[in-house]
């Protein structure tokens, strides 16, 4: 396993590369693949010796894209469905059997894909509910800090956050962080400061923390400047394990997570790498907005996770 912690994007699309080199290429399967930028970002990918490509949709729409948009696609295996919801079955079918490593949404909703990779037939479902991670190499910040969950669990109750944090921990431990520092985010860094409600949640969640979970260190409540600025958190008097060096900022809401994600991505030139965890295999999604790098640091951190839990896997099995 990887020891050494990943702290750019740089490092973390090379590192998905040496798996590559070491082992084999991840296989990322593209649900509903007739998408311009879906199949642009895997054939890049691909040709940097990131991963294998397998695009699953309509294929004539699909070379028409290539054709129009002037992607290669010759190295690229595509299998023949038309039907977006039949293309979303079959590439949940290929990583239920083995035969992936990654899903990536393409040309349907997120939520009909996350439905199928939810279906028991295919047995992906993990012991978590699936939460979205937004790992973010944040210019002047000298490591990943994976901001969770800005996309999934709308206002997650006390377990549901335990099991957001649970899956943070999988893709922390991913891009080797040992212990985790988990930042839990908050507008103030003293408890006094808190309304008595949220103290009580926040007190809550800490003590369930401890049981729950491991080679994890915990502070809250933290802001964001207090979270990533040993200053910053001098200033407000929150020095402790975790200021200024959070590797997880645990958000209290989809909004929350969502506004301070692309509020970094679009103002402070932070490369952006999502990631959804949770299944038994990582799903990947990119955005139109993507740049070219956001697109392949996505794919990069869901190849990087699928080895962590193929290790962590042939590890309980043994």
């Amino acid at each position: 396993m990887h020891s050494e912690p990943i702290r750019s994007s740089d490092q973390l699309i090379q590192r998905a590369i040496q798996i590559a080199k070491d082992d084999r290429p991840k296989t990322v399967v593209v649900a509903a693949a007739q998408d311009a930028d879906v199949i642009d970002a895997i054939s890049q990918s691909q040709a940097k010796g990131l991963l294998t490509g397998v695009l699953v949709g309509d294929k004539a729409a699909i070379e028409r894209l290539a054709d129009e948009h002037g992607i290669e696609i010759k190295n690229l295996e595509i299998i023949d469905r038309s039907d977006p919801l039949e293309a979303a079955h079959h590439a949940v079918k290929l990583a239920s059997t083995g035969k992936a490593d990654v899903i990536m949404k393409g040309f349907l909703p997120t939520s009909a894909i996350l439905k199928v990779v939810l279906d028991k037939r295919y047995n992906l479902r993990g012991e978590n509910t699936l939460s979205h991670c937004a790992v973010l190499d944040i210019p002047g910040y000298d490591r990943l800090l994976n901001i969770t969950d800005g996309g999934m669990v709308v206002k997650p109750d006390l377990e549901q956050r335990i099991q957001v944090l649970q899956n943070a921990l999988v893709v922390a431990r991913a891009l080797g962080c040992v212990p985790v520092k988990v930042a839990v985010s908050s507008a103030v860094c003293q408890h006094s400061d808190m309304p008595p409600e949220r103290h009580a949640e926040l007190e809550a969640f800490l003590a369930l923390t401890k049981t729950r979970c491991t080679d994890v260190v915990l502070q809250g409540p933290l802001t964001l400047d207090a979270a990533t600025n040993i200053d910053a958190a001098r200033e407000r008097k929150a020095e402790g394990p975790v200021a200024g060096e959070a590797d997880v900022y645990l958000v209290d809401s989809v909004e929350e997570g969502n506004i301070v994600a692309k509020t970094l991505i679009q103002f402070a030139g932070a490369v952006f790498a999502g990631v959804i965890v949770g299944a038994k295999v990582p799903v990947s999604l990119v955005s139109r907005t993507d740049t070219v790098k956001n697109k392949m640091a996505s794919l990069a951190v869901a190849c990087v996770v699928a080895e962590y839990q193929r290790h962590a896997q042939a590890e309980v099995r043994s």
